[in-house]
């Protein structure tokens, strides 16, 4: 499958475009933020423009990294995370690309008190700190988008957190209820982008299954099969 990666720079966009490259062809894009782009990576505006319908055309698949991709101010991370999603999301609609993988985070969930388990009904309760504001808003430029497109077929996981290196055990290790160890990622990620998806806007909560887990998967294990193989 081919697949364009965002924010490829990141820690996180390090770690998927790893996991994923073995199994898939990779094309790494990122932000110009001044300087020369690490080699292998493709530095783009994602503007509304034919240039951003040349980067994703061909591509089987798209992988937006919304929560984790920039740290920045403010204002231009709502900008990318906002008003860049849909340019993203429209070139995916001029090119007939049909798969568009959004990662966010549980964190979204953070103004419920921590005794709660919660699953994907619930409400997100983002607080204003920019990094979850913006990745919310991102999810909400998806969802929107989605409905109003129904040849897209738009899937935005929802990461535990902390991110471990790792198996599963690394994730018990850090005794922490919503962590997430990097092989379960990159297998989230794998189903998400070869799952049968019943509707156009689906949501799902991914964490390594840890003693305790703060959140319900339910979702994740009708839509993807995750988290039932073992990583």
């Amino acid at each position: 499958m081919k697949l364009l990666v965002t924010s490829a720079t990141s820690e996180l966009g390090r770690t998927i475009s790893e996991g994923l490259s073995k199994d898939h062809t990779l094309t790494l894009t990122d932000l110009p933020l001044g300087g020369r782009a690490p080699r292998g990576v493709k530095p783009h505006s994602l503007g509304h423009d034919g240039e951003t319908d040349s980067l994703v055309r061909g591509m089987d698949a798209i992988v937006h990294v919304g929560f984790g991709g920039h740290q920045a101010e403010a204002t231009p991370l709502l900008d990318y995370l906002t008003r860049c999603t849909y340019n993203l999301l429209t070139a995916c609609l001029n090119t007939g690309v049909k798969r568009f993988v959004y990662l966010h985070t549980l964190r979204v969930f953070d103004g419920y008190e921590p005794h709660l388990t919660v699953t994907e009904r619930w409400k997100p309760l983002p607080t204003t700190e920019p990094a979850v504001l913006a990745a919310h808003l991102g999810e909400y430029v998806c969802r929107e988008f989605a409905r109003e497109h129904p040849q897209l077929e738009v899937i935005s996981l929802r990461l535990g957190y902390p991110i471990v290196p790792g198996t599963r055990s690394a994730a018990t290790r850090t005794k922490q209820p919503a962590a997430l160890c990097s092989a379960d990622l990159v297998l989230a990620l794998g189903r998400a982008l070869d799952a049968r998806v019943p509707k156009r806007w689906n949501p799902v909560h991914i964490q390594s299954p840890v003693p305790n887990a703060r959140f319900l998967m339910s979702g994740a294990e009708s839509l993807i099969g995750f988290p039932k193989k073992a990583a």
